[in-house]
């Protein structure tokens, strides 16, 4: 993207902006500076796709199976029946009214719904012989980024739009890595340097004008007025910048009685592996155990976030998320308002690489793998580290995700007391570890508790006979005082 010896403030990215069309060329050059930013959201491209909007809410997902086919579920009857029951897909994503997927054959964006600024089927206008890696869609609006350039533009980066006030052909100076789109702007994550630009209408959400332009991130999310970063670094902790919910403008839409209030700035401390955004909430899944966690507003009367699931993979719609259950079923479990909690079709748990997975991360393995081809694969992030208490027992390997196991000789919650007792019930096996690793603490336990109260004890001890002793010496000064008063008062001459 350029020297990183720049300065942010002084950093200016030329981009050029050329639309083709009704056989004629549109050039505009527009200079962008302080543009920064991975990223995954609202209107990101995944297994998983949630379309919202006043004809109801619909979830889609890649079927597990590996045939790339798209199962849909909801209330909106124009995605419901316009789902293409025979075109595979490498992935998905949707906006207001509407659902559009990768196709795998093409390599180009195929949409269905009932938005009125995309038609169903292929985008229009479209550049001959275009091909796209990903898509990601906004209220009213779709782009997509197109395969890497190569020769003198390889540093060159396309993106294509179509839609509401989006419709245009951009190039950006620098390798694009991903993007998502908000309600009414998208965003790119620049691979070289992990840095992100955003453009668009920031009228509503001022997220191009707040972006902090000293952090660097693993990944973004762009949610309908904000967007959320995970920071690069050992602890993973999430970022926010943009606007949360504003009760006097929402309040036409969602009793203000309904609301708990949240901001969606002030992420939790929670070391996280994804972020996604809705309108103005976002959830992410935590490094460790794959478990979810949400912030930012919510609506009293919703389906609480769950606390006792892990989770493959998630997506947010406008006011509820859903995410698929890490375990055999891999079917889509749902939180939040105006949605089912659970539904009847599992789901591909994240989107088919033919590249290798990269560093971090390492391949879904199933009975039923989730894609077509025997060369791809589907690549899931690694944990990242074990908490307290608990050891590395394998780390992350190509085949497998990060394993860690409790330390029963540093025990101090009930789940690694729970643990480290059910392993001594379990099996000798499980005896013998427990007592090779837990009898140093019992007995360093139990010999602190003898020393308390032989210290205890020897302290009563000294303190009686010191109190015994006063008691023993007053009791003569008495007598003697005494003796001595009765003879003074008698005088013989």
């Amino acid at each position: 993207m350029g020297d990183l010896s720049y300065s942010v403030r002084d950093f200016f990215i030329r981009v050029l902006m050329i639309g083709k069309w009704n056989g004629g060329y549109l050039v505009q050059f527009v200079v962008l500076s302080d543009l920064w930013w991975l990223v995954s959201g609202l209107g990101s491209m995944s297994s998983l796709a949630i379309s919202y909007g006043e004809d109801g809410p619909v979830f889609c997902g890649l079927k597990s199976d590996g045939s790339h086919l798209v199962n849909c579920y909801g209330s909106n009857p124009a995605i419901i029946y316009g789902t293409p029951a025979h075109l595979p897909f490498i992935g998905l994503t949707a906006g207001d009214g509407f659902v559009c997927g990768l196709l795998l054959e093409s390599n180009k964006p195929y949409c269905w719904g009932s938005s009125g600024y995309l038609r169903p089927g292929v985008p229009q206008p479209m550049m001959e012989g275009a091909e796209y890696v990903e898509i990601s869609a906004g209220d009213y609006h779709l782009c997509g980024l197109r395969k890497p350039s190569t020769g003198r533009h390889r540093n060159l980066s396309l993106i294509d739009c179509w839609g509401y006030n989006m419709t245009r052909n951009n190039v950006f100076d620098g390798q694009i890595q991903s993007i998502s789109a908000g309600s009414e702007f998208n965003c790119g994550l620049f691979s070289e340097n992990k840095t992100v630009f955003c453009w668009g209408d920031e009228a509503s959400s001022r997220v191009i004008s707040l972006i902090p332009q000293e952090m660097r991130f693993q990944k973004i999310s762009a949610g309908g007025y904000h967007v959320c970063g995970i920071l690069e670094g050992a602890d993973s902790k999430a970022f926010c910048w943009g606007r949360s919910l504003n009760l006097e403008e929402e309040i036409s839409m969602i009793s203000a009685a309904y609301l708990n209030q949240g901001n969606v700035d002030f992420p939790p401390s929670d070391p996280m592996l994804s972020v996604v955004g809705g309108k103005f909430h976002a959830c992410g899944i935590k490094s460790y155990g794959r478990g979810v966690i949400c912030w930012g507003y919510t609506v009293k009367r919703s389906t609480p976030t769950p606390t006792a699931i892990k989770v493959y993979e998630i997506a947010a719609g406008n006011y509820f998320t859903c995410g698929i259950l890490a375990e055999k079923s891999l079917l889509p479990v749902c939180w939040g308002l105006g949605f089912p909690s659970s539904l009847p079709l599992a789901a591909s748990p994240g989107l088919c690489e033919t590249a290798p997975c990269p560093p971090g991360s390492y391949e879904f393995f199933d009975a039923h793998a989730p894609c077509k081809s025997p060369d791809s694969h589907a690549c899931l992030p690694c944990s990242n580290g074990c908490p307290a208490e608990m050891y590395q027992k394998m780390e992350c390997t190509l085949k497998s995700d990060r394993q860690c196991d409790y330390n029963c000789s540093s025990c101090y919650s009930a789940e690694c007391f729970l643990n480290c007792s059910s392993l001594y019930s379990n099996n000798g096996k499980g005896n013998n570890r427990f007592w090779s690793m837990g009898l140093p603490v019992i007995i360093a336990e139990i010999g602190l508790a003898v020393f308390l109260v032989i210290v205890v004890a020897t302290t009563a001890v000294l303190y009686v006979r010191f109190r015994l002793r006063n008691c023993q010496c007053s009791a003569k000064q008495s007598k003697r005082k005494k003796n001595n008063g009765g003879g003074g008062g008698v005088f013989s001459f």
